[in-house]
């Protein structure tokens, strides 16, 4: 919500700049508000697993994949 607000603020701020209200400016500071994500150690286990082991493992499928597409394209008769 607080980006859909800044971009009115943005808006709101160069129409004023086009028509010469250059007094009228809107510059709100920044929350310092900080909300941590906390993911339990099984949570962490699996993530770890799947972006270490999973992903590599499921790209390197699909590249072998293309590769062998390919080959079996190149040496097909016409």
């Amino acid at each position: 919500m607080t980006s859909s607000g800044s971009n009115v603020n943005l808006g709101m701020n160069a129409l004023g700049n086009l028509i010469g209200e250059t007094e009228a400016m809107a510059i709100r500071s920044k929350s310092l508000n900080y909300n941590y994500l906390t993911i339990s150690g099984s949570g962490a286990s699996l993530l770890k697993a799947v972006m270490i082991g999973l992903f590599p493992l499921l790209y390197l499928g699909i590249g072998i994949g293309v590769v062998l597409r390919r080959r079996r394209l190149q040496y097909e008769p016409a």
